[in-house]
């Protein structure tokens, strides 16, 4: 797990609601905090595709940012900043093989709950942490190093400015 500050706020807001660097995230999970209160629940609704819609989508379990980023988009555009701004990304599945198998971790992948970037805006400032998540108890770290390193390398590659805290 590693903490970051964004150093460049409205850099990293125009990428991530403007442009298609972060559409490869699936969304967990967003809240929104304006003259209202907001919450989107990322999970996908199998109910609303019919059989042949949901075989072809690439992740079954949850939304891809690029279908969701504009309705948050549209709950925090104004002439105000909004009070708070929660975005939980999730690797897609096979991201996450990809640095399981490259971590070298002694880790299955049932065992692995997700990995996580959780991005959070309140006050002017813009904070990511990152997480993984297990389904038991998993001494093994290498993974979590892996993810980590992806996700600095990943604010790297598209120019985004940000020191640990």
């Amino acid at each position: 797990m590693i903490a970051l500050k964004v150093l460049e706020v409205k850099a990293f807001m125009g990428k991530l609601f403007q442009k298609n660097d972060f559409d490869g995230f699936l969304l967990s999970e967003a809240e929104v905090q304006t003259a209202a209160g907001y919450k989107i629940n990322g999970h996908r609704s199998r109910s609303f595709y019919t059989e042949e819609e949901f075989a072809k989508l690439p992740e079954t379990d949850f939304l891809r940012w690029e279908e969701l980023k504009s309705l948050v988009f549209q709950m925090i555009r104004g002439s105000r900043t909004p009070q708070q701004l929660s975005v939980v990304f999730r690797l897609p599945g096979a991201k996450l093989e990809e640095l399981r198998e490259s971590s070298g971790a002694r880790v299955k992948p049932e065992e692995i709950e997700g990995a996580y970037l959780n991005i959070r805006f309140q006050a002017g400032e813009l904070r990511l942490v990152t997480a993984v998540g297990y389904q038991t108890f998993v001494a093994d770290k290498a993974l979590e190093r892996e993810f980590d390193f992806f996700i600095r390398e990943f604010l790297k590659a598209k120019e985004l400015v940000f020191e640990e805290m």
